[in-house]
């Protein structure tokens, strides 16, 4: 069978963050200095540090080519009784950002400033000195009315830290920011136009996080030698995480319907469920395209050759996966290989 490691590897290559990287970290770096030079004198004082995606090294190209992004994190000396109102943290931020471009927008949970070559900054505002030792995030927009506004617990760095060790093996590490980022194409991809009803990175990279398994194979009985394979993993994955899914029962026009339901957690405190904003509807969706991701997994590991698989797989995750040209040789043997369960 065909594993189609090689096309995996490829398509990771294509889609993960490469220059890309350096100029977010130059609109980075030009926020963080607008922030020191602008920030109102009433404002605490601040340390700044990366999150998201990028902090977590699994972000991807977006599929358009546009509107790339980075996530800073603010963390004030300060308390949620000492700014007791969030917007009020919050507009400290805008206020000093604000002009920077032509487009700055203070969103529930962030400030994003937008360049015209559609790069973004995403800047969220954190009270990190607390009494009972959390961190609370500001929620709020302009015009928000108070009960719109929220000091909400969250640990970004934690949940870096958690995600990004989340295997002590590096190679181990490797493979799971890999299926991480595969499954986050696989999502731009299927869910093409939608702008809700789909899981969000996060959503995908918490699933990967509770259901992954890592899976390699002898493929020398005398040398012990192993390699990834990343099919596999993704077939124990989404078969794993499918076996979670329960049963809830909705009354539509006077009829129960039932509907599939899951909950993915946030692997860090407060543990909230990340597809909370999902109708069933839209969650019974995420399970039809799963379950389609996986009977092509599966039908182009049973392929003999590797072309083959690989024009299954392509129509799951686009473009950007490749397809190698087919080799009539291929077919004359399989070498015999020695299925392990997983490496740790």
């Amino acid at each position: 069978m065909p594993h189609n490691q090689s096309q995996f590897e490829d398509f990771h290559n294509a889609i993960k963050l490469s220059d890309e990287s350096t100029i977010l970290k130059e609109k980075r770096d030009i926020i963080i200095e607008r922030l020191s030079e602008k920030m109102p004198v009433a404002a605490n004082s601040y340390t700044t540090f990366n999150q998201g995606s990028y902090a977590m090294k699994t972000g991807i190209k977006p599929l358009d080519g546009k509107n790339y992004d980075i996530d800073l994190g603010l963390y004030f000396k300060m308390s949620t009784e000492d700014v007791k109102n969030p917007l009020e943290a919050k507009k400290w931020v805008y206020d000093a950002l604000v002009g920077h471009t032509n487009n700055v927008v203070m969103k529930n949970p962030c400030v994003t400033v937008t360049y015209s070559a559609g790069y973004h900054v995403d800047v969220t505002t954190y009270a990190s000195e607390n009494n009972d030792g959390k961190v609370y995030i500001a929620k709020g927009k302009l015009g928000s009315t108070v009960e719109n506004q929220s000091w909400d617990e969250s640990n970004p760095k934690d949940l870096i830290k958690e995600i990004r060790e989340k295997y002590s093996d590096q190679d181990d590490r490797k493979q799971f920011r890999r299926i991480v980022r595969y499954l986050k194409r696989w999502k731009d991809v299927q869910f093409t136009g939608t702008t809700y009803g789909k899981p969000t990175g996060i959503a995908l990279t918490s699933m990967i996080y509770h259901n992954m398994q890592v899976k390699t194979e002898v493929v020398d009985i005398f040398s012990g030698e192993k390699k990834y394979r990343d099919s596999e993993a993704l077939i124990n994955l989404i078969s794993t995480f499918l076996s979670t899914f329960s049963t809830r029962y909705e009354i539509e026009e006077d009829e129960v319907v039932q509907y599939p339901y899951v909950e993915v957690n946030l692997p860090v405190a407060p543990y909230p469920n990340l597809l909370e904003r999902m109708t069933l509807k839209q969650i019974k969706v995420f399970k039809e395209k799963l379950d389609k991701l996986l009977a092509c997994l599966i039908e182009a590991r049973d392929e003999v050759d590797s072309a083959d698989g690989a024009t299954i797989l392509r129509r799951q995750f686009g473009d950007d996966f490749p397809v190698p040209s087919k080799d009539p040789g291929q077919r004359a043997a399989i070498p015999a290989i020695i299925p392990s369960t997983e490496s740790a």
